[in-house]
């Protein structure tokens, strides 16, 4: 099977692809609020194919500030260096394991270019995207924070340029 990438711009945000976009947040289950409107925060977008099925997304998005703060990270004098983020990122479970995750984020990386980049992922939940984000240059900062949506602990990553 053939994966296919494809990174697109705000211009080119339709209704087809804020439809995918959300059904893949729908499906991931860890983003709240109105999920249709969740790709009209994000300069960039990337989402994989294979055989025409959405099988992956993420996105480089607007930040979330409150990740800086000393609720969550305690590192809010680093927060006016950051203004995207690279999240949304979300493989549909078949498809784990294929290294799709990884080609979205150098993908979304590389086309985002320079400039400093923020990530928050779950920690021990996740330790291959703290990989993914360690090999594109993301070092953890400050102190790991308690989910809202769920019981997982998360990090602040942060990529300076």
């Amino acid at each position: 099977m053939k994966i296919e990438y494809e990174t697109l711009q705000p211009d080119q945000f339709d209704v087809s692809i804020r439809d995918v976009f959300a059904a893949m947040l729908r499906k991931q289950g860890k983003v709240k609020g109105d999920l249709a409107t969740k790709v009209d925060r994000c300069k960039l977008i990337c989402i994989a194919r294979t055989d025409g099925e959405v099988v992956a997304i993420g996105g480089i998005k607007e930040k979330t500030a409150s990740n800086f703060t000393n609720n969550k990270a305690g590192v809010p004098d680093l927060a006016n260096e950051f203004e995207w983020e690279l999240g949304y990122l979300y493989t549909d479970s078949d498809h784990e394991g294929r290294g799709i995750a990884s080609s979205i984020t150098r993908l979304l990386v590389d086309a985002y270019g320079k400039g400093n980049l923020m990530a928050s992922t779950e920690i021990a939940a996740n330790p291959a995207m703290v990989r993914i984000l360690e090999k594109q240059g993301f070092r953890l900062f400050g102190k790991p924070w308690k989910s809202v949506i769920h019981d997982n602990y998360l990090g602040l990553f942060l990529r300076f340029e």
